[in-house]
Parts: C-alpha cells; structure tokens; sequence
C-alpha cells in the first residue's frame, strides 16, 4: 500500500529515507529549511521537495500535511523534530517519527512526555549505533550484523582471505561438501561490485560475504569461514561522547568484560567516572600513543573508536590493528568512506546516520514489508517481508517460482522455527521471509509477496 508521507529534514538520514521509500512508491514530500539541500534533493530524487520550516502552517499544507499518513522528522536539531510531529498531530497525521538525540529526553522524563508532544515513535541515533556496536564486539569476526524475526536470524559479513577453505570453490560445491551447515550466502561485496550469487558462482579472496543463518548457527558458520569467533574481553573505547558513553553503558552491565573509556574533556570523564561503576575512566588523549600503551594497548582485544573527529577514528583503528588488537571498530559518518574500511585494515565502521536511517525503517510497517535495512557499501537491500494467503510466493515450490534476478531469499521464519529455504519449500502464509535484492529487483519480489 503506497503511503503518502511528509518528511521533513534533508540531511544524510532525510535524503537516504527519501530514497528508499520513494524507491517502495510511496509519495514522498520533503521540506528542508536549506535551499541548496532542497535543490540538490530535487534534482537527485523522484520527491516533491519545499524549502521551509516545520512551523510554517502553509509550508506543511502545501506538502499535504491533512493527508499524510506519517510524518518523519530527522532534521539535526531534537527541537524542530519534536515541533513537526506537534504540528503533524494537530492535523491528524496517523504516525509520527522523530529523531531524538539528547538521552534527557528518555533518561529523565519531563513533566511532558515526547508522545505529550504529539511523537509516536523515537529514534535515539547514538543509543542505536551503541547497539551495533555490542553486536559487532559479540560476533568478533563479523563486519556487519543485522537482526531479524525477533534476533533469531541473524545477516552477518564477514571478509574472507586466502587461509578460508571456501576460496576457489562454488556455492553448489560447497552446499555439497557441508550439507550439515544451514546457511545461505545472500550477498558478495567484490571490490565496489555488489553481487548476488549463484550456485556457479566462485569463492575469492578477499571477498567480502553477506550470510544468513538462524542465530544459534553463526558461530558454526563463522567457523567454516576460516575466522575465529572469540570472545572479546579487555574492551577499549576511544571518545566519551553520546556514542562512546552509550557503548560503554551498555557493556558496562557485561561482567566478564573489562573496560577502559579514554576521553579528553576532564570534566566529562568525570562524569562518566561517576556514571559507570565498572568501567574505568581515563582523562587523556587518545591519540596519544604513550599514553594507549601505558593503559595497555597491547592487550585489549577491541577498540572502539568514537571520538567527534571520524580521521582520529580511522587513524587510531589502524594503529590498533598493527599492534595487534584482534577488533577495531571506527564510528565513521562520512558514507563516502564507508566502503575503504575493510581495504584499509578496519574490521568494522559504524555509521549513526545509516544506523538511524535502518532504525526508522524497521520501525514503519508498510503492508508486506515488516522490515527493510541497507548496509554500508552494499548496493542491496535486507527486506523482511509477511506472506499473505493470497501471494503468489505461496503458491508453488520456490523451485517453481520465477524470482526476480538480483535477488535470494535468504531465511523463512514460521513462529519460533527458522528455515533455510531450499528448492522444495513452500512459503505458507503469515510465513516471514527474508530477502536480499538489488534495488531494480525489489518492484518484482514486491509483487510475489503482495496480498
């Protein structure tokens, strides 16, 4: 069902949303208080663009604010957010999403309530990217973890080398040579090309690999790869800002990990000190190297770098890899880097922007999709979608169904069973299942699954 949405905020979350969603066919109206940002949307997107501001009553008619089904507010200032979906509400608007930065707003409840303010659901982007952020130090070989069906299902990637007993051989070969391992390769990342494989498709080195699996079967799989999935103990977090204090809130309740957070602004380690109780703070810079191996670089098992400045996160990942930390995680907001991380020996980078842009789509329910996630440097989409009584994809074996090229059905979930599907499965209806597409594949799988 083609939803008509009012999207107000044009920045790297606003206009990956704007592309997604308009990509769905749903009717997009976006308002940017920016003119350049607005001419740049109107020319590199099928969306009716404004420029103005989210108070402006003639500005939000304009974009058919009385009809809208949702409005979607991420600009980067909690305030305006928090003013659009008033001002969405009082027109009637059905769902109303904001982006929500500052954890006051959740931490300390006001004598208003955001859904006071007319938001029906928040997005907390710093607290979301500290999320993937423990998924990443718990899957130690992954570079990307998704979740889906409720964490049973988990798509993860992983680069593989020369030493993996993969390299050379085909997907059917290796179907044939492993019969016991239940797992689907949905997706390759080979140099800046997105491939969707098939079974003559050859393992290389180097590639980067997209797997679903039913979650209690990643570790086996990890395995197969050639990598170790290790646990990671001694945990260093470079930057006491939003991202590295949610991280280490959340780590903080492990209690067989052992955590250092480095930060240089003396008054907020302070803080933090007095906030975590078994993480230890350090005031000092973390670039300095005396300083890294005097609090024992050598022997932390994962940093996490999450200053304010994305080139000290990349740099002292780099650091970290050549003296040995087994994971480096970087927090890196610019897209355009995302996809020379792994080149460059960065195990994993984690963007806010993307991170918040997957939240909200995972949040909005639209007819078939339950779900929808991108990845950082992947040109294909995660979508997790619900099987009707009357979609097509329920009528025959998917031996028999003609599935879009470009696209694999990666995992089926019924209730608390997860299947990987083979030729002979039948999809059933109320059946979730998740595919990997390119994006010129999606409007086919779309209609398989439509009711």
């Amino acid at each position: 069902m083609s939803l008509n949405i009012v999207l107000f905020g044009l920045g790297q979350v606003g206009s990956h949303l704007a592309q997604v969603l308009s990509r769905e066919s749903h009717n997009i109206v976006a308002i940017d208080s920016n003119p350049a940002k607005c001419r740049e949307a109107d020319e590199c997107l099928d969306i009716k663009v404004l420029p103005g501001q989210a108070s402006d009553r003639r500005v939000l008619e304009q974009a058919g604010i009385e009809n809208a089904d949702m409005m979607i507010a991420v600009t980067g200032n909690d305030e305006t957010n928090v003013l659009a979906c008033a001002m969405a509400a009082r027109y009637g608007v059905k769902q109303k999403i904001a982006r929500i930065r500052n954890p006051e707003y959740f931490d300390n409840p006001p004598r208003f309530t955001l859904a006071d303010w007319g938001i029906d659901l928040a997005i907390q982007p710093e607290l979301e990217t500290a999320k993937e952020i423990v998924l990443l130090v718990k899957r130690s070989a992954a570079t990307d973890v998704l979740e889906f069906a409720g964490n049973r299902v988990q798509l993860i990637g992983v680069r593989i080398d020369a030493t993996c007993p993969l390299v050379h051989k085909t997907l059917e070969s290796v179907s044939r040579e492993y019969p016991d391992k239940v797992f689907r390769v949905v997706a390759i990342l080979r140099g800046a090309a997105t491939i969707i494989p098939v079974g003559t498709d050859i393992f290389q080195n180097r590639d980067q690999l997209f797997v679903i699996a039913a979650a209690d079967d990643i570790p086996g799989v990890i395995a197969l790869l050639g990598k170790s999935d290790e646990k990671l103990e001694q945990i260093m977090i470079l930057g006491g800002g939003r991202v590295g204090r949610a991280t280490a809130r959340l780590l903080d309740d492990e209690k067989d990990l052992a955590i250092k957070l480095i930060d240089a602004d003396a008054e907020r380690a302070q803080a933090l000190a007095d906030e975590l109780h078994r993480t230890l703070v350090i005031h000092g810079d973390g670039r300095d190297f005396n300083l890294l191996a005097t609090e024992g670089i050598l022997e932390t098992d994962a940093l996490i770098s999450a200053t304010d400045d994305e080139e000290t996160n990349i740099l002292t990942s780099l650091l970290a890899k050549h003296l040995g930390v087994t994971k480096t995680i970087a927090l890196v907001n610019r897209r355009e880097y995302l996809p020379l991380m792994a080149p460059i020996g960065v195990n994993a980078a984690v963007n806010t922007n993307l991170i918040t842009s997957n939240a909200i789509l995972r949040l909005i329910r639209r007819g078939d999709v339950v779900s929808l996630a991108t990845l950082s440097g992947l040109d294909a989409q995660a979508v997790e979608y619900l099987a009707h009584a009357n979609s097509r994809i329920i009528r025959k074996p998917l031996s028999k169904i003609d599935f879009p090229k470009g696209a694999m059905l990666g995992a089926v979930t019924r209730g608390e069973e997860v299947i990987i599907p083979v030729g002979d499965t039948r999809v059933r209806p109320e059946d979730h299942v998740i595919v990997f597409s390119l994006p010129q594949a999606l409007p086919g799988v779309d209609k398989l699954f439509a009711s």
